[in-house]
């Protein structure tokens, strides 16, 4: 468990946060980080695996889709539903709110892609996190 994760919030201009999540985990891939993306639901889920092979034509971010609660050895992981850390990343992308929050206390680093209207930082703040804006993905 981390002493006390950092959380960057990106507020994001557009509508267009799968584009710039994918662009963001191939920085942190390329960077050397292992990454765990979290999303509500196993549909979404899916639809963002596929993203992420086909967003660029010159990318390539090594990953998988993460079930069951087992172990990945791709450097990231997509999980849905119950967070968890399958691949023992240090870094965690989120797309949506996560439920509970004490099971991301597991990783260093979260990025939280919020588009207009979205506000999580009172949250992420009260239940124990070091908050920061960040710059566009």
């Amino acid at each position: 468990m981390v002493e006390q994760a950092r959380v960057l919030l990106y507020r994001l201009a557009g509508s267009k946060k799968a584009l710039d999540a994918c662009r963001l985990v191939e920085r942190l891939y390329l960077k050397g980080h292992r990454v765990v993306v979290w999303l509500q639901d196993q549909g979404r889920a899916v639809i963002f695996d596929q993203y992420l092979w086909t967003f660029s034509d010159t990318s390539f971010v090594p990953h998988r889709l993460a079930m069951d609660q087992k172990a990945v050895e791709e450097p990231v992981a997509i999980v849905a539903g119950e967070l968890y850390n399958p691949n023992g990343a240090d870094h965690l992308v989120v797309l949506e709110a996560p439920k509970n929050l004490k099971q991301v206390h597991d990783f260093a680093v979260v990025h939280d892609l919020l588009v207009a209207g979205e506000e999580r930082r009172e949250r992420w703040e009260a239940a124990g996190f070091a908050v920061e804006e960040a710059r566009h993905p």
